[in-house]
């Protein structure tokens, strides 16, 4: 792996020591070859203008033939964003390049960036190039205004790795907040809509509404303000609203997310090719969202659902858009929010299938995807029975799923989830079906387990297909898996039951022979069960050891 960034200097003002070193340490543990490319500003901007793009183009491409290619075999280039679009072909190599905007979108009226964006991408993909596209919209735009034909695309969906779901820190504090607060982020830029939050908040304001205090985070990697962040904090101050302005961004500010008196994530943007805000709140259960439908953020948030939105540019629907989210219950829009960003936004899963269609020579670990099976229920409610308080679901398995399905499985398999430890050794073995359209695996649980606390919750969580017992013992499935055995007599279907331990470790109530008449209770026979002899285990590895296949039950 080798990585070309673009070279800033330490006394540069969009440098950060912190992100650098932490950059630089994750290489290491890696194993990265770091290689920093000039783009002609002395290190002082990391982006620069038109002529800045082809020279780091051209250096980046001097440095790839000089201190790659001549010890490379099969070689991936993957160059992130417009800057690098004048990458040449190189021999033996297959290049992706990931626009993640565009002129059209942040320099409209560039017409000379615009003729070189274009020409640029049309002549890569003449060289056998691909286009990734960080979002359906990006898929859109780049179809619609640069003509790039659909097959030149390959997704490489922005997202969170697993790592970043738990990623915001409490530790990371900002001192003198309010006790209830709206949060607003993201770059101190006029297209990020924030003068139209502040004109949404005066027209609020005089119609009389109680608005919570504005913590506003237009942030820049400038030491002092900004002219466009001046001209906010003046705005706000005329405005006479309760504010908190942040101007630098730091941990602390993403870490808001989880701040106990969040009321509400505003993002008013003009545009937005992906729009990353939203997608950080559904998974640190802030909610509710609201965004504008500009650009990438209408593939995310469906209005009423996981969030609420309005047209971009229009500070009175914004106005009326978040004093319906005020008035909402955040639980339900919370639950869903997060789910379909596990669902929707697990950028680990997305680049496991990006380089196993563009890099097939890479021997790949397989992927855990646990955290992206579908959820098309409520969280089931125990009615005091086996039997759950909730209507049959209709998809995607009932008779009437093929009216709604737009993909026909052939076989449906039961996951019997008994308790959390018996689910967490099925989840194991699930991912064998992973991307098999054909397979439709489904959940149920019947309550029957003494140990069932939480299993509701757990399920939630994974956002999976949870279908009422009732409608399991009223199904006949291909496939049944299960590690435990409460209730599987009630259901119909091939069944494999897996040990979720080295064994139950507890006694077996006594000699409970299955024939008829011969059920002895009788005590001083109860002997631990599902475990073996520890010379028995013992004799199995050493059988192992020598090569001797071997198989424990």
């Amino acid at each position: 792996m080798v990585v070309l960034p673009v070279r800033l200097a330490p006394s540069g003002t969009e440098y950060h020591s912190e992100w650098h070193e932490r950059a630089l340490a994750l290489a290491a543990r890696a194993r990265f070859e770091v290689l920093p490319v000039d783009n002609g500003t002395n290190g002082l901007d990391r982006w620069g203008g038109l002529e800045n793009f082809r020279q780091v183009s051209a250096h980046t491409a001097a440095r790839i033939a000089r201190e790659v290619l001549p010890w490379s075999g099969p070689l991936l280039i993957v160059a992130f964003d417009v800057p690098f679009f004048g990458l040449p072909s190189f021999p033996r190599a297959k290049t992706v390049l990931v626009p993640r905007s565009s002129g059209h979108v942040h320099a409209p009226r560039d017409q000379d960036r615009l003729c070189w964006e274009r020409r640029s991408l049309h002549t890569a993909i003449g060289n056998g190039a691909r286009i990734g596209t960080i979002s359906p919209f990006m898929a859109r735009h780049l179809r619609d205004d640069y003509a790039i034909p659909h097959a030149a695309m390959i997704p490489l969906q922005d997202g969170l790795t697993h790592s970043e779901w738990a990623r915001n820190d409490p530790n990371h504090e900002i001192r003198t907040l309010p006790e209830e607060f709206l949060f607003a982020m993201g770059r101190a830029e006029p297209y990020k809509g924030f003068d139209d939050l502040l004109d949404a908040i005066a027209i609020l304001k005089s119609a009389g509404a109680d608005l919570p205090p504005l913590v506003l985070a237009a942030t820049t990697e400038l030491s002092r303000p900004s002219p466009y962040q001046q001209h906010l904090a003046r705005r706000l101050r005329t405005l006479g609203h309760p504010h908190t302005v942040l101007t630098r961004f730091t941990p602390a500010v993403p870490a808001l997310l989880i701040h106990p008196g969040l009321r509400g994530v505003i993002v008013p943007s003009r545009a937005e090719p992906f729009g990353r805000i939203p997608m950080e709140a559904f998974a640190a259960g802030a909610a509710p969202v609201i965004t504008t439908t500009a650009g990438g953020l209408a593939d995310q948030v469906a209005d009423g659902l996981t969030g609420f939105s309005c047209s971009p540019g229009s500070p009175h629907q914004l106005a009326r858009t978040l004093l319906r989210a005020l008035a909402a219950s955040p639980a339900h829009l919370r639950r869903r929010a997060y789910q379909h960003a596990l669902r929707a936004f697990d950028h680990t899963g997305t680049v496991h299938r990006f380089l196993s269609s563009t890099a097939p020579w890479l021997h790949l670990p397989d992927h855990d995807d646990r955290l992206r099976w579908l959820s098309a229920t409520a969280p089931l409610v125990p009615a005091g029975s086996p039997v759950f308080t909730v209507s049959p679901v209709k998809v995607p398995i009932s008779l009437q799923a093929q009216h709604w399905n737009t993909v026909r499985c052939e076989r449906v398999v039961l996951v019997v989830a008994h308790h959390v430890t018996s689910l967490l050794r099925l989840l194991d073995v699930l991912p064998v079906f992973d991307s098999d359209s054909r397979v439709q695996v489904v959940f149920s649980w019947n309550g029957s387990d003494p140990f069932r606390h939480g299993t509701d919750r757990f399920l939630q969580h994974l956002g999976v297909v949870v279908i009422p017992w009732q409608q399991a013992i009223d199904t006949e499935f291909d496939l049944i898996l299960a590690a435990n055995h409460g209730g599987l007599t009630e259901l119909t279907g091939p069944v494999v039951v897996m040990p979720h331990g080295a064994g139950y470790n507890k006694n077996s109530p006594g000699n409970r022979k299955p024939e008829t008449g011969n059920r002895k209770p009788e005590t001083g026979n109860r002997k631990p069960f599902r475990l073996r002899s520890f010379s028995r285990m013992a004799a199995l590895r050493r059988h192992a050891d020598r090569g001797v296949a071997g198989a424990v039950a």
